[in-house]
């Protein structure tokens, strides 16, 4: 059990030789890759949430666009006689 391998391209990271995981063994890294990966994830949420906005702003204006050329096919009708 702990049976640690350090990884030859990073100096805080370990190979466990028991599960073949890669480990970070340098707290503070780790801290800063779990804040970034949930900055990234809030980001991702973010976009989601403007496009979903987005294509519900279409969808309206396509509605009002459908609106507007009724009234005034309605209006010209009304008015020519």
């Amino acid at each position: 059990m702990n049976n640690f391998v350090k990884v030859k391209s990073e100096v805080s990271l370990v190979r466990d030789m028991d599960s073949n995981a890669i480990v970070n063994q340098n707290k503070s890294e780790f801290d800063k890759f779990i804040q970034l990966s949930e900055t990234k994830y809030r980001e991702k949420q973010s976009l989601e949430q403007v496009k979903t906005d987005l294509d519900s702003l279409k969808t309206e204006m396509e509605e009002i666009k459908t609106l507007l050329k009724q009234m005034v096919s309605k209006w010209f009708i009304n008015t020519s006689r």
